[in-house]
């Protein structure tokens, strides 16, 4: 069940109202598809899911972002829009409360307080189905818990589900080639210091084994810091802290609600690997070369299977003419 509390089933903000003119100018001279042997005036839109997609299968890149074929919409992503939408509610509405549950606490009504943290989010009018209850639940605990140790000095976020572009240059065998970087940060929060942090909402489930989770995480966060850097966003820099949050982390067999908050030069190596997709990325782009992932395990979560060529063995253009 698709609930969004705002009743606006999630609308992004259009292109033409973002404030920075030369940021409207370079997006729409950009394209996820595109070809420099075609698109001569324009350049590569990359946005974090276009470049996690690209890592994950260039060929499921190639079908999503040049022929436009979209997986089946499925119930994690029911739940993960639901989750966020409850999320961007909460700090849009704590102003209306927020001075009341600060006097609870200062009188020692604990959970009184918290019960009013919880209120802020409305019951949808049929129950969530996917876990998103126990989620959002688990999610305003933990903004209970930070509220008690911060006493409310930068407690609430600097911006929420951030708009941000960004126009900068990839180096590709010594030659800069300019993408527009796009993406929305979920939450931005000033530190003691004057410093910026990002933290980013998910809502499936956190595995701790091995290290290959968080260094997931930390591309994807390196990806949002690189992206404000190159943005007209300078009031949000520097950004020196990073984290995430895995209220479902026990879901579906994960290993446990998770939260995690680090500096970012904990990440000594996050910045390179990231360049080196990005290269890869603008790359494949001009020399139009997406091949198909070599990992089986990865092809079992693909939904273009039945027409990717590495596993019909047939040729792709006849295929895309069958499936339209």
């Amino acid at each position: 069940m698709r609930y969004n509390p705002k009743g606006d089933d999630g609308v992004r903000p259009d292109i033409e109202d973002y404030p920075h003119e030369r940021m409207r100018q370079s997006y729409n001279i950009s394209r996820y598809d595109w070809d420099p042997t075609k698109h001569h005036s324009e350049i590569l839109r990359v946005s974090k899911s276009s470049l996690g997609s690209f890592n994950w299968c260039p060929k499921q890149y190639w079908f999503s972002y040049f022929e436009g074929l979209r997986g089946e919409t499925v119930y994690y992503h029911t739940r993960g829009l639901n989750v966020h939408d409850a999320v961007e509610y909460f700090w849009e509405n704590i102003d209306q409360v927020y001075q009341d549950i600060l006097l609870l606490m200062k009188e020692g009504k604990r959970e009184s307080a918290r019960a009013m943290l919880h209120d802020i989010v409305p019951v949808p009018p049929e129950p969530y189905a996917y876990g998103e209850e126990e989620q959002i639940r688990q999610w305003v605990d933990w903004q209970f818990n930070r509220l008690e140790h911060t006493k409310g000095v930068n407690w609430k976020p600097v911006q929420c589900e951030a708009n941000v572009h960004a126009h900068r240059y990839v180096e590709v065998e010594g030659e800069g080639i300019p993408i527009h970087m796009r993406g929305f940060i979920d939450t931005i929060f000033a530190n003691d210091d004057g410093t910026f942090a990002l933290m980013e909402l998910k809502t499936g489930k956190w595995k701790n084994a091995g290290k290959r989770k968080r260094t997931q995480m930390r591309k994807e966060m390196q990806f949002y810091k690189m992206m404000v850097e190159h943005s007209p966003h300078h009031e949000y820099l520097p950004i020196t802290h990073w984290g995430w949050e895995f209220p479902g982390g026990d879901i579906e067999g994960g290993d446990g609600v998770h939260i995690y908050f680090e500096p970012t030069k904990d990440a000594n190596y996050t910045p390179k690997s990231v360049e080196k997709s990005l290269a890869r990325l603008v790359e494949a782009h001009l020399v139009q070369e997406f091949p198909a992932t070599a990992s089986d395990f990865q092809c079992a979560f693909c939904d273009f299977m039945d027409i990717c060529p590495k596993f019909t063995g047939e040729d792709l253009d006849k295929k895309l003419e069958l499936k339209e």
